[in-house]
């Protein structure tokens, strides 16, 4: 199996770079997330909003992850630092995201995710994994 901390990084990676490709081998197809105001929202309407420029990641600054792996599931919990555009309003926030990631098709998957603000916390410094 690869390491889960890859490919949470490679996650980031593709969100910064607005990659629908990648993003899309590293969402599961059933995957759900909510948001910070408590929405849902599907695969589908993620990688729309990347495909269709609505959000756009400017910088994604990790200040934390951990991470824990259960044989093929996985949880990534990460603070990160974003500054986005997202419909035409420029944003900077700290946010906190858990990721339930399975492993499926020979790859990490996300399955479940949910992000809010981080009320300002420092986090751990990034690249430290627990």
């Amino acid at each position: 199996m690869e390491d889960l901390l890859e490919a949470e990084r490679c996650l980031q990676a593709a969100q910064s770079a607005g990659d629908v490709e990648a993003l899309d081998q590293l969402r599961h197809t059933d995957v759900v997330a909510m948001g910070p105001d408590g929405s849902t929202f599907t695969k589908e309407a993620d990688l729309e909003t990347h495909r269709s420029g609505a959000l756009r990641i400017v910088s994604l600054v990790e200040r934390s992850v951990d991470v824990q792996q259960d044989g093929p599931t996985g949880v990534t919990r990460t603070v990160a630092d974003i500054e986005a555009v997202q419909d035409g309003v420029p944003a900077a926030v700290r946010f906190r995201y858990t990721r339930l990631w399975v492993w499926a098709d020979g790859r990490w998957q996300v399955l479940a995710a949910a992000f809010g603000p981080a009320d300002g916390e420092a986090g751990e410094p990034a690249g430290e994994a627990r």
